[in-house]
């Protein structure tokens, strides 16, 4: 089947430029010590699936992570931005990037559900923007292949482009969750004779399928390491030769030797200096072995193929990297500087990607963030500003007392507290594992009165754990935060909840509420609280408290569990996000009226998960949905007029430096009372604020 690409690369809602998307920030997780060392933004949350380096442009780079999107670098690393506009897909596996255009991309789209969002995408202007140009339902989410390459040979100046590319499609596909659907499973291989645009499946290919590939950048014969042996093909995929028994680990071939191939097993290099003719070993790479742990991924220098790296994969995530720099005589372990980001630095595989022409310069990973090296691999330290991509599992609130004051708590990466609105943060971990945690349901009232949910694995039950000294000492309880909601009263620090607890002494004794399982959120005028009583199989019922949660009345019945709730107190309004829509309830018309007009994003109507009122100007109003299964692209939406009309925030125009690719898959929104900012967390893409109208 083939698969032509439109006469329009991009939509006209791709084209139609958004005046909302120049008013998009991350919030910068830093502090003074991070400061002085010149970290100024990135978090690193998401495992890392590929990256790369133009070949004609060094200062072009892209770090493409599992289900947190694409981020690329136009200035050698010092700056990184989200670059995702009309890429659906959640993830990514691999990258390849012309080697004669730096404008042209390609990237194998994939994510842990299988969904036709997945597949092969093209850019045509520096990832600015994507178009999907061959959907594959697959999932390929644990898959990190170089599995996608261009021809260099193929070069057509007419056109600027480079003709042949080529994508070794995965064989054994499975999704990360069976309930999430099936994948196709068509192992194979395919091949593009026009830059990308379209896609063929190649007779035979079969035999090459789950591979990673390099193409030899003056002759084209393609080299395909399977988990058979090293294939050879000198005819653009027709017929293979077998020119390597065993399973690779690694493979490369480098401009400055054409005719030379590098091939990793586990336990040794190789090297051909015929086209894979013949292959010797490299008899220093002997020296790398120990305990039996396998060597992983070598990568040649483009410019100097005496420059080698790779890792090596030991028990209990000891992954060091190695580096030579006489074609691997001889081997120097790399040194992973850590102390410039405020989460933990946890192993990760080594995947590298060296400068054009500086052999100094190389791109990898260092934990779930970029790392450059500008001594050839001996040291790696933080790639500029780094990426933004941590998820906050569950809800987050301001403090009710000192909105200044916010306590998130992050799927994977434990928590983080700011006392000053967001420009200084600390790190804490509630469970103390040293990795991070699964930290959900997170309130602080007080920098010494901190509330957050620990639970052992993803969207497991959260135990209540609670720290009177900013996070140095934290007391675990028994008792699990169910519903998986923390909040405290705005007329007094020392009251919190904690699902259906409640605490008048700042968290140090508990005890059950009557009529309310949830408190969710306060009329910032009145200070009333409202919550919700919730159970299996029933409806929900919205409750209001005036004596600081002692006592609950119900205000109205909603259909179903209630995902959040916002209130108007100059309209007598309350807004409800329920089954991924919104609705109102009025006093005057004590009515659940579903709400429409809002933007649609690539499946229709938005997903509403979230709902906020502006406090300040209460006709203001925000909601945030995410699809999850694929990028939305309109999971960040604003009213001006009480929910009249709605204007899309999620950005859908290419990027242009004017303005940040913000805000992606949110799925939580809160307003700050002072500053009037919307603080957006999203499934994967960070925290980010958008500007007040």
């Amino acid at each position: 089947m083939r698969f032509p690409l439109s006469a329009a690369l991009l939509s006209a809602a791709l084209l139609c430029a958004s005046t909302a998307a120049a008013q998009w920030r991350p919030v910068t997780f830093t502090n003074p010590e991070l400061r002085a060392k010149g970290t100024l933004t990135g978090d690193g949350c998401q495992w890392f699936r590929a990256l790369a380096i133009a070949p004609t442009n060094g200062d072009f780079m892209l770090w493409c992570t599992d289900v947190g999107g694409l981020f690329r670098s136009l200035d050698g690393g010092r700056n990184w931005e989200p670059a995702n506009v009309g890429f659906h897909s959640r993830g990514s596996a691999a990258v390849a990037i012309d080697p004669h255009n730096a404008d042209r991309v390609l990237v194998v789209a994939a994510n842990s559900v299988p969904t036709e969002r997945n597949g092969l995408y093209l850019s045509t202007d520096r990832a600015a923007s994507w178009l999907q140009v061959l959907p594959v339902r697959m999932s390929g989410t644990r898959d990190m292949r170089r599995q996608i390459a261009f021809d260099p040979s193929t070069y057509d100046p007419s056109q600027n482009l480079t003709r042949v590319a080529y994508w070794s499609r995965l064989d054994n596909d499975p999704p990360h969750n069976p309930a999430w659907g099936e994948t196709v499973r068509e192992p194979g291989f395919y091949k593009s004779t026009d830059g990308g645009e379209s896609w063929l499946r190649v007779r035979g290919g079969e035999i090459v399928a789950d591979a990673e590939i390099a193409v030899h950048p003056k002759r084209g014969y393609i080299y395909a390491a399977t988990p058979k042996g090293l294939h050879i093909s000198r005819d653009g995929g027709a017929s293979w030769k077998l020119a390597l028994p065993g399973r690779p680990t690694g493979l490369d071939v480098s401009p400055a030797a054409p005719d030379s191939v590098w091939v990793s097993f586990a336990d040794r290099v190789l090297r051909s200096d015929d086209s894979g003719a013949t292959f010797a070993p490299i008899v220093g790479a002997q020296s790398l072995r120990a305990d039996r742990a396998p060597l992983r991924n070598l990568a040649v220098s483009p410019s100097d193929p005496s420059r080698l790296i790779l890792y090596r994969e030991g028990a209990d995530w000891d992954w060091p990297r190695f580096t030579s720099h006489d074609g691997g005589a001889t081997w120097t372990r790399s040194t992973l500087h850590r102390d410039r980001v405020i989460v933990p630095t946890n192993s990760r595989q080594g995947r590298f990607a060296f400068h054009p022409t500086d052999p100094d310069i190389i791109l990898a990973p260092g934990g779930d963030y970029p790392m450059l090296s500008r001594d050839g691999g001996r040291n790696f330290t933080l790639a500029g500003n780094g990426v933004n991509n941590i998820y906050v599992g569950g809800a987050f609130n301001f403090s009710a007392v000192d909105p200044d004051i916010l306590f998130l708590g992050s799927q994977d990466y434990a928590t983080l507290l700011t006392t000053d609105g967001g420009q200084n943060w600390t790190y804490l971990e509630p469970g103390g594992k040293g990795w991070g945690g699964y930290n959900y349901a997170t309130y602080a009232s007080t920098a010494d009165a901190l509330l957050a949910g620990e639970a052992e694995h993803w969207g497991g039950p959260s135990r209540r754990a609670v720290s009177p000294d900013r996070g140095r000492t934290w007391r675990i309880a028994r008792e699990t935060i169910e519903p998986k909601f923390t909040y405290g009263d705005p007329r007094d620090p020392r009251t919190l909840f904690a699902g259906n607890q409640r605490s008048t002494d700042a968290g140090r004794t508990w005890s059950p509420m009557h009529n309310a399982t949830s408190v969710r959120t306060h009329d910032h005028r009145s200070g009333t609280l409202y919550g919700v009583r919730e159970g299996r199989d029933r409806p929900s019922v919205v409750v209001f408290s005036t004596d600081r949660g002692a006592s609950w009345r119900d205000l109205f019945t909603v259909p179903g569990q209630i995902d959040d709730l916002a209130v108007d107190p100059q309209r007598q309004r309350i807004y409800v996000a329920r089954g991924g829509r919104l609705y109102q309830w009025e006093r005057s018309t004590p009515e659940l009226v579903e709400l429409f007009g809002l933007a649609h994003d690539q499946e229709g109507p938005p997903h509403v998960r979230s709902v906020a009122v502006d406090p300040a100007d209460t006709s203001v109003v925000y909601i945030a949905g995410n699809r999850n299964i694929f990028a939305s692209d309109a999971s960040a939406q604003r009213s001006r007029d009480a929910g009249l009309t709605w204007e899309n925030l999620t950005r859908t125009a290419p990027l242009d430096g004017r303005g940040l690719d913000g805000g992606r898959e949110a799925h939580f929104v809160r307003v700050h009372p002072k500053t009037r900012e919307a603080w957006f967390a999203t499934n994967c893409y960070g925290v980010w604020i958008h500007a007040a109208p």
